[in-house]
C-alpha cells in the first residue's frame, strides 16, 4: 500500500534536490527511497510493540533518527529539537521493558494510570510548544500547530510505552490520525500510506494488550 502509494503519486522517485539547496550531490540522494524504506522499518517497530515484542524499540531508535532527519527537510525546523527527546525515551523504553515480563504490559492501578496520564500530558504539551515556538522561531503556521500537537501526542504515546502500559494505544490511535494530516499538509506521500496503516494496527494492538492484561 505505501509503496504503491509512492509510485503513483512520483514521490519514491524523488531526489533530495527536490527539497533542500545544498549543492549538487543532493541530485545524487533518493531521498523518496530512503523515505519509504524508513516507512518499513517504522512500520515493523509498531508492528513488533503491538505484539509486545522489545524489538519494537530497537527498530524504533533507528527510525526516530531517520524520521527526524526526514521531517526536517520537509520543513519541520524544530525537529532538530524535538527527535533527541522520542530518541532518549525510546533508550528508557528498552531498559524498561528489559527488566519486565516479557510478553506481558505492565499494571497500575486506576488511580495511578491517571495520575500518569494527567501528568505526562501536562508536560508533553508545555514542551511540545515551546520546542517547536523556538525550532520556526516564533513563526508558528498551520504545519508548525499540527507538528506540536502530534509531537506532544507521539511524547504523551511513547513515555506510556516506555512504561509498557496499554493506555498508549488510545493515545497512538488520535497521534495517527493527526500525522495523518501533517503527511498531506507537508506532501509526503509515503508517510499517508504509512499512518493508515497504523491507525488499523493501532486498533489490533488494542485488543492485544488488553487480553494480556485480562490473563495476567
Amino acid at each position: 500500500m505505501v509503496v504503491g502509494i509512492a509510485i503513483a503519486s512520483g514521490y519514491l522517485n524523488s531526489r533530495l534536490d527536490k527539497f533542500v539547496d545544498w549543492g549538487p550531490w543532493t541530485a545524487l540522494v533518493p531521498f523518496g527511497l530512503i523515505s519509504v524504506t524508513n516507512v518499513g522499518i517504522s512500520m515493523l517497530s509498531t508492528r513488533f510493540t503491538g505484539k509486545l515484542s522489545k524489538w519494537g524499540n530497537y527498530f524504533g531508535i533507528v527510525n526516530t533518527i531517520l524520521s527526524g532527519t526526514i521531517d526536517y527537510i520537509l520543513g519541520n525546523k524544530a525537529a532538530i529539537i524535538t527527535y533527541p527527546v522520542t530518541f532518549l525515551i525510546y533508550t528508557f523504553a528498552i531498559k524498561k521493558w528489559e527488566a519486565s515480563q516479557e510478553g506481558r504490559p505492565n499494571q497500575m492501578s486506576q488511580k495511578q494510570l491517571k495520575l500518569a496520564a494527567i501528568i505526562i500530558s501536562i508536560i508533553a504539551f508545555l514542551f511540545a510548544f515551546v520546542t517547536n515556538y523556538i525550532g520556526y522561531g516564533g513563526k508558528m503556521n498551520l504545519l508548525a500547530y499540527v507538528t506540536t500537537i502530534a509531537f506532544a501526542l507521539s511524547l504523551i504515546a511513547n513515555a506510556l510505552n516506555a512504561l509498557k502500559l496499554t493506555t498508549q494505544w488510545g493515545f497512538w490511535l488520535i497521534y495517527n490520525f493527526v500525522q495523518l494530516t501533517k503527511a498531506g499538509i507537508q506532501g509526503n506521500f509515503a508517510n499517508i500510506g504509512k499512518y493508515i496503516f497504523y491507525i488499523l494496527n493501532a486498533i489490533g494492538a488494542l485488543f492485544v494488550w488488553n487480553d494480556e492484561e485480562v490473563e495476567q
